[in-house]
């Protein structure tokens, strides 16, 4: 980087990427270059010095996965947490991007040199482009993905947050969270009198807690109150919860395939804005820890 060593100098020195080996070129590469650069406009300016390079040369792959891999480092700058994924992957991708607990993001940075390229890419990734070309698939260029993070570091959001928009799915529920925040940030003086009231937080507080306890039958909230005991399977939960039901005025859980469909029922309530209260984590059911005392404090002073 320094003394006019810029990185087609340092790939030409290089001479290929590979990913084999304890001291392979690749590594070499992210750790000797790559990791150093702290600059979006730096990463960006040498992006386009690899999409220049990679028109006119004979060894093509040299120039595609480093543009992968800086990509990557974009990424990585904007505060998310970053997997650098093999070259020769099956799903075709250079990286899978983490941000807070819950989003994850698989990426295909590529310099496509035909329209077929995309068909062996996964369908679960999203395409980073050097310019707009349509492939079929869910795309950003890299010019508008590194104007996006530029305006990332200047906002008082989480990435988190903001991140959800590159979702390749279709959950607009999560899509609209940081389309609403940042509404209420720009409109805060217009919003004022009722943005106390507006939460978009993926965070639990314990008045949504119990704005949402309130809401449930007896029967899901019997299935909280038994998990608040520790995790269960969904037999142990369809037995519990039977004795409890058996004196009520519900009718009994028919079999401990029923525990789900009382899951997907609480889940319903607050799915793609929230992150869930209760996890199942193989065959057991369990609330999340962080929660626990939470729900315990706020059920005690609910009746069913």
């Amino acid at each position: 980087m320094s003394g006019g060593i810029g990185v087609i100098e340092i790939l030409n020195l290089l001479g290929t990427l590979e990913d084999e080996g304890a001291d392979s070129s690749r590594k070499r590469f992210i750790e000797n270059y790559i990791s150093k650069m702290d600059s979006i406009d730096n990463i960006v300016t040498d992006v386009s010095k690899v999409i220049k390079a990679h028109q006119n040369a004979n060894n093509r792959s040299l120039y595609s996965r480093a543009y992968g891999d800086l990509v990557n480092r974009l990424a990585e700058l904007s505060g998310m947490k970053v997997d650098y994924i093999k070259y020769s992957n099956r799903d075709k991708i250079s990286g899978i991007w983490h941000a807070g607990e819950n989003f994850e993001l698989k990426v295909a940075a590529i310099i496509p040199t035909d329209h077929e390229e995309a068909k062996w890419i996964s369908r679960s990734a999203l395409l980073i482009l050097p310019e707009t070309i349509d492939l079929g698939r869910p795309f950003v260029t890299i010019e508008k993905l590194s104007e996006f993070f530029k305006l990332v570091s200047h906002i008082n959001l989480p990435i988190s947050t903001l991140a959800q928009v590159l979702r390749v799915d279709d959950n607009y529920d999560l899509r609209l969270i940081p389309v609403m925040e940042l509404i209420v940030l720009a409109f805060k003086k217009q919003l004022k009198s009722n943005a106390g009231a507006i939460s978009m937080s993926i965070e639990w507080n314990e008045s949504e807690i119990e704005q949402l306890l309130k809401k449930l039958k007896p029967p899901t909230l019997h299935f909280i109150r038994i998990l608040l005991t520790g995790e269960k399977t969904a037999y142990e939960i369809y037995e519990e919860l039977n004795r409890i039901l058996e004196n009520s005025a519900y009718e009994r859980v028919k079999s401990p395939m029923a525990v789900g469909a009382i899951m997907g029922a609480l889940s319903k309530h607050y799915q793609g804005l929230k992150e869930p209260l209760v996890e199942r984590k193989g065959k057991y059911y369990i609330i999340k820890e962080k929660y626990k005392d939470m729900i315990t404090t706020v059920i005690s002073g609910i009746q069913s």
